[in-house]
């Protein structure tokens, strides 16, 4: 069964007649040219014999991009930044989103990209995928099948290179035709894994000369280059384990629009020249990319990034600054600074996850943060619309972790459940539920005569907002008599309790409200062994299938909506996914595992006055990986 169609905006043609027009005129200066066949640069190396014509480095049907508004320019540089080696993220988003299928630009459906078909088993263990033909490395070295079955095979299932990795293996059919077995079930794999990426940077005849299966000498050259073993020196070439060592290698061939030429470190720049063997072309036949090459800046701290964007030294970003804080001050500089907004349609739907600890040590607190009544009481003493008013600048609505209103999972009774504010319900709700003793100090005792008392702690350095927001909801449900305190804490301290199962409550962004809760429902049943925070033991167990010493088997009930989810991962037919999301979802409604406090409104991004392409609004969500499905290869300077 094929995954999908062909999205509008990314269509093949015939190959034949596309490279009819002549180059444009020689240089490889920073003004722009009339998009005329290549870039001039390129076209001057064809001129002197150092490269191949253009049709010959390209597939005979190309990969045919719309652009946003009209045909662009050749030349000129993308002017980004990041804020060092961690921040990798941020060129997998902007210059290196080319994987096997991607997302169509509005977030509804994987489509076609690297790979032009794929297709499931009946049971979704095996999932075979058909390689456009002609496709080439930034070396002019053919991509194949067997480039990914060497980073399945020989690197991702391999024990020293990738350790903890779920077992995968592939198999090839032919050059262009390979299949990929899973141990479980895994029909999301093909619109996205966090392992898409890896399978599509690994080019076999760069990399085989550092792998000790492909090469016996491989430890000698390790030793040559200063390095304990093989497996020291191919991380350092590939960047298996830490992904940031991909960008650090210039020599690695590529896939993506530009390559890197000086490579990514903690202080100065990074620069990304064009992939003269790059894929793609404009609806003219014109090879992509138009811009010459993109440069990043390496600033030490987000204030920096925001004086530069301020200062109309970036010409298209949307990381770190664009914070509805700073949104007021980056408002006020548009116009000297010569550039505008454009709407990132953030997947986030809400502002603040709180997440009671329910497979807690201490058994008085698990009774009481189990006890449904208890989170329903705490939800109704929430002021919500303060919060929005106050934090969010009355931007937003109240609401509970559940899908947005344009998600085809939405759910009207799970986002509006207990949202309204009520003292007076509240405490009513917790009398009856046997919560009406104090002690001598006037704080509730539960029904087994403990006290009602809980630690929220909060990330620092992450969302100053929930810091704030969590500030007011501490002194609402004071009026519980309830002894809250608030816990600011460095948030490597704060994911290590987190993982170790050793917070009381805590707060966290309300993640995967749209199309990206299929692959990742972290809020809605505890699936994530990193994120599910009102139940990380029991996400432990399920992601581990009982095998992590630190999971706890989760309660009947919880377990057959995991059975759900399972369900989905074995289902190849995106409608009976849906379907079965949908009944997911209403187990979430019923279990209220966790509490909400507000949608999030729309971010930002800015992008200079002569940067063109660049959509007026797009999706933004980690899985979306935003911008990059809008096709960065299109954007052009005039």
């Amino acid at each position: 069964m094929p995954a999908c169609a062909a999205a509008l905006t990314l269509v093949l043609v015939p190959g034949c007649g596309f490279f009819t027009l002549g180059p444009a005129g020689a240089g490889g200066e920073q003004s722009t040219v009339e998009a005329s066949g290549e870039a001039p640069a390129l076209a001057e190396l064809v001129e002197s014999g150092e490269l191949e014509a253009v049709e010959e480095r390209l597939p005979e049907d190309p990969v045919v991009v719309e652009p946003v508004e009209r045909i662009g320019r050749y030349g000129g540089e993308w002017n980004s930044a990041t804020l060092g080696v961690n921040d990798w993220p941020w060129l997998g988003r902007t210059v290196g989103y080319e994987e096997l299928t991607r997302w169509d630009p509005e977030f509804e459906e994987a489509i076609p990209n690297l790979a032009e078909d794929w297709e499931y088993n009946d049971d979704a263990t095996e999932l075979t995928f058909t390689l456009r033909a002609g496709l080439k490395w930034s070396d002019g070295e053919p991509f194949t099948s067997d480039d990914v079955v060497f980073a399945i095979n020989d690197v991702l299932d391999h024990d020293d290179l990738a350790p903890g990795v779920e077992p995968i293996s592939a198999e090839k059919t032919d050059d262009l035709t390979f299949t990929i077995f899973f141990s479980e079930p895994d029909a999301l794999w093909a619109g996205h894994s966090l392992l898409q990426y890896q399978v599509v940077t690994k080019p076999k005849h760069y990399l085989e000369r550092f792998h000790e299966d492909h090469n016996p000498d491989a430890d000698a050259l390790a030793e040559q280059e200063g390095y304990g073993s093989w497996v020291d020196l191919f991380e350092r070439e590939a960047g298996v384990s830490n992904s940031a060592r991909y960008w650090q290698n210039p020599d690695i061939p590529t896939m993506a629009p530009w390559k890197t030429t000086e490579a990514l470190s903690d202080a100065g720049r990074m620069v990304l020249d064009r992939n003269p063997y790059y894929w793609k072309v404009d609806s003219e036949g014109n090879q992509l990319p138009y811009l010459d090459r993109v440069v990043f800046d390496i600033l030490q701290d987000e204030e920096m990034m925001l004086t530069r964007a301020l200062n109309g030294d970036i010409n298209m970003h949307a990381r770190h600054f664009n914070t509805l804080h700073n949104r007021p001050t980056v408002g006020h500089a548009r116009e000297p600074g010569g550039f505008e907004f454009f709407e990132l349609e953030t997947s986030e739907m809400n502002t603040n996850a709180i997440a009671f600890n329910l497979t807690h040590e201490d058994e008085e607190l698990r009774e009481i943060f189990n006890d449904k009544d208890f989170r329903i009481a705490m939800s109704h003493a929430i002021n919500r619309q303060d919060i929005v008013d106050v934090v969010y600048q009355e931007q937003g609505e109240p609401w509970q972790l559940a899908p947005r209103e344009d998600s085809p999972f939405y759910n009207e009774t799970l986002a509006e459940q207990y949202t309204e504010y009520d003292v007076d319900l509240a405490n009513r709700i917790l009398d009856e539920a046997g919560y009406e003793e104090r002690d001598g100090q006037g704080v509730r005792m539960s029904p087994d005569g403990a006290r009602v008392s809980f630690t929220l702690s909060v990330p620092t350095g992450f969302r100053p907002d929930i810091v704030d927001s969590m500030e007011m909801v501490v002194d609402q449900w004071a009026a519980l008599d309830i002894d809250v305190d608030l816990q600011a804490e460095d948030r490597d301290l704060w994911v290590e309790r987190n993982q170790n199962n050793e917070h009381d409550a805590n707060v966290f962004s309300g993640d995967n409200g749209t199309q990206d809760l299929l692959y990742d429902p972290r809020w809605y049943a505890p699936t994530q062994g990193g994120e599910s925070n009102f139940a990380i033991p029991w996400a432990q167990w399920y992601v581990s299938r009982g095998n992590d010493d630190r999971g706890q088997e989760p309660p009947e009930d919880v377990r057959e909506q995991l059975a759900i989810y399972d369900e989905v991962k074995a289902e190849p037919d995106p409608e009976r996914q849906e379907e079965l999301m949908h009944d997911l979802l209403e187990i979430s409604q019923e279990q209220f595992y966790a509490i909400g406090v507000s949608l999030p409104p729309p971010s930002y991004g800015i992008v200079a006055d002569d940067f063109h392409n660049v959509p007026g609004s797009m999706p933004s969500s980690s899985i979306y990986n935003d911008p990059g499905p809008s096709n960065p290869e299109q954007y052009f300077i005039e």
